[in-house]
């Protein structure tokens, strides 16, 4: 646990921890991605293609804990925030990535991330076939997750529609 409090500074990621049995999974989380996303059905880390919410409710009963993992960018200079969107969370994703494979490393065998934003690894996603499956995660939303709740109970506020200050997202299950 020691590499990982010390990744986490090397990159100012906010790592709080979590039982991973208070994590808030609901299933009107499942409502956001299908009716509100215009990238539902286009990544095979995002629904329809990931585990139903039922099934990630049974994975998470083998966890014992989390780690929320928040990672903060000042884009007060930036004029499109959503289009800067993309390149923020795919930076954040392998800043997370890194600490995923340092907890497996480090004996947690089961270490899995939950990505901020849906995979935007490759610009075109192959539905037929993952060409990275070693870098093929899930957001924490297509589960079921209610990040704002579980920021909100860590004490945490996630605000939205704010163009000075984007916040990355991520969930590692550790075991």
């Amino acid at each position: 646990m020691r590499t990982l409090l010390k990744r986490h500074r090397k990159w100012e990621l906010r790592l709080i921890f979590l039982k991973a049995g208070d994590i808030p999974i609901e299933n009107r989380i499942a409502l956001k991605c299908a009716y509100g996303c215009r990238g539902y059905g286009k990544r095979l880390s995002c629904p329809p293609y990931v585990m139903s919410i039922d099934e990630f409710r049974k994975v998470i009963r083998e966890y014992s804990s989390a780690l929320l993992l928040v990672d903060e960018y000042d884009t007060s200079g930036i004029q499109d925030v959503l289009e800067a969107w993309s390149g923020l969370r795919k930076d954040s994703f392998h800043k997370m990535l890194e600490l995923e494979q340092e907890a497996f490393r480090e004996g947690f065998t089961f270490a899995h991330l939950l990505r901020p934003g849906s995979c935007n690894e490759c610009e075109i996603c192959n539905l037929e076939k993952c060409i990275k499956p070693e870098m093929r995660r899930f957001a924490p939303e297509a589960v079921g997750i209610n990040v704002q709740k579980a920021m909100e109970e860590a004490g945490l506020v996630l605000e939205f529609c704010k163009p000075e200050k984007t916040s990355c997202v991520g969930i590692l299950l550790l075991e």
